[in-house]
């Protein structure tokens, strides 16, 4: 089996119409040895958020001169992006190389591919002996595969309205299934989030006992700017004696204030756990540097060409919110391709307050809507549109109908801009 074999076998693999259970990975991981309890685990739930949060811990870890590893999901263009080591993309052959090893039990417990990937994650963070692996939760957190990391600090970025066929219909049950994630004594750093959420994710930290640091108790920030390169802003965590007056991170947006300092005020945490303190400089230098695409990210200069993950209403907003406030244009462009479990109608209200011009597409997902159905609420907008079988032929058609003065943006899905983005790559490099 090639590597291409194996990317093909476990995307078959698929849990659509699968119980959403923790007994297979279990049973693996149980056969394998058990690697997820051997590595010093760092987990982050939550809705919106998760992604940046924990590319920024990994960049401030390895700024720190620790040797880290990082497992996201879904990827963009390509698989390896959900295992890093160091800040950098595994080598195809070492990913072929677990799954070989590993293959029949996987088969015998008919694992899928979430845990097919998180499993794989568990043993080569443990086969490196890293001094630390962020994972990050897949869906909710409860049941979630990565649950069963060797937590020594939990992170629960924020808690909105997403996967509520899955989660639960109102914020303190999604908030549960998030805080399953909960170690018995292990710190929460527990983010900014919604009064009925944080009051059920409290509960449970205490009747499990776990010390919980809040973000908005622990953190200040002062002088926020953003523009098209990132964010500008000052921060001060008093009680872990850590100051920064002039902060530039290199990811765009005013959300991603609250990500990195989030990020910064974890590794604090860590710090005070394990025995080191964060270094300002090095700090300073890890949130300029952090490797992580696909929110915000410009892909085009004249015209403006964007691309942001925004996946539920509230990060639809949130890309409004930042749209308004960072960018110059004449007309407003939006690729929008949406899955068919999301709130499609809130989503598309949202975006079309905005637009100019919205050209629907569809990505590959199993799980994408259907041309029809996002043409029926973007209709009720009255907002000018196209419509396009695909998120390609719909972006090239976005670049066909725009002047140097307009902005495109590609949103609705991490599935439709990895799609958009990995053409765009295969473009330059062609």
């Amino acid at each position: 089996m090639n590597y291409k074999d194996f990317l093909k076998e476990i995307f078959a693999k698929t849990a659509t119409n699968r119980k959403i259970e923790l007994t297979r990975i279990k049973q693996f991981l149980d056969v394998i040895g058990n690697p997820e309890k051997k590595i010093q685990g760092i987990h982050v739930a939550g809705t919106n958020g998760k992604g940046s949060t924990c590319a920024a811990i990994e960049s401030i870890l390895h700024a720190h001169g620790f040797s880290v590893g990082l497992n996201t999901s879904p990827h963009l263009v390509d698989y390896r992006e959900r295992f890093r080591i160091n800040k950098k993309e595994v080598l195809p052959g070492d990913l072929l190389a677990l799954y070989l090893k590993r293959k029949d039990i996987h088969e015998k417990y008919d694992t899928t591919y979430f845990e097919i990937s998180t499993a794989i994650a568990f043993e080569l963070f443990y086969e490196k002996r890293l001094d630390y692996s962020i994972m990050e939760v897949g869906l909710g957190g409860r049941l979630d595969a990565s649950v069963l990391l060797n937590s020594v600090i939990t992170v629960i970025t924020n808690i909105e309205y997403d996967h509520t066929k899955s989660l639960g219909k109102t914020l303190p049950k999604i908030a549960l299934e998030k805080a399953g994630i909960l170690k018995s004594g292990i710190p929460l750093v527990l983010g900014m989030t919604r009064p009925a959420a944080r009051k059920a994710i409290l509960q449970r930290a205490k009747e499990l006992s776990c010390p919980v640091i809040e973000y908005d108790k622990m953190v200040t920030v002062t002088n926020e700017s953003y523009d098209e390169d990132g964010v500008y802003y000052g921060i001060s965590i008093p009680s872990y004696d850590f100051y920064i007056k002039h902060v530039h991170c290199n990811l765009a947006g005013a959300h991603q204030v609250g990500n990195t300092a989030l990020a910064v005020l974890v590794c604090a945490v860590l710090g005070k756990i394990f025995g080191f303190k964060l270094d300002e400089n090095k700090t300073r230098s890890a949130l300029h540097t952090i490797v992580w695409d696909g929110r915000l990210q410009k892909i085009g200069n004249n015209p403006t060409i964007i691309l942001d993950g925004a996946h539920n209403p509230s990060g639809m907003r949130q890309l409004v919110r930042n749209i308004k406030s960072i960018y110059t244009y004449k007309k407003l462009i939006i690729v929008l391709g949406i899955l068919y479990d999301k709130e499609i109608k809130k989503m598309v209200r949202s975006i079309s307050e905005i637009a100019d011009i919205i050209v629907i597409s569809k990505s590959q997902s199993h799980r994408a809507a259907a041309i029809e159905t996002l043409e029926r609420e973007v209709k009720k907008t009255g907002t000018l549109y196209y419509k396009f079988p695909n998120s390609i032929s719909a972006f090239k058609h976005a670049k066909k109908i725009v002047d140097r003065d307009d902005l495109i943006c590609v949103s609705g899905s991490l599935y439709t801009i990895g799609e958009v983005l990995g053409y765009y790559q295969k473009k330059i490099s062609d």
